[in-house]
């Protein structure tokens, strides 16, 4: 299994809806997110600008399908990897 980082965009939504909203590829197993911290009540959407963190873990023989998958997703701002 391997990892792929994202910073993901959240502004205008709230929680972790905009991760929600992506349909993952072929291949995914789990994402792990980790939110900055807001400055705003829970209740009110992301504030333009905020993003998250998300460590996505994917299966070795679709590793590079998935990498292309999210920088084909506007939300998706940065796709990193250790490799």
């Amino acid at each position: 299994m391997k990892k792929i980082y994202l910073e993901l965009d959240v502004s205008g939504t709230k929680g972790d809806e905009a991760w929600g909203k992506i349909e993952q590829p072929k291949g995914f197993v789990r994402a792990d997110l980790q939110s900055v911290p807001c400055d705003h009540a829970e209740k009110k959407s992301h504030s333009k600008g905020e993003w998250c963190e998300v460590s996505v873990h994917v299966e070795d023989a679709c590793f590079e399908d998935a990498i292309e998958f999210y920088k084909g997703i506007d939300r998706i701002l940065a796709v990193e990897t250790d490799d």
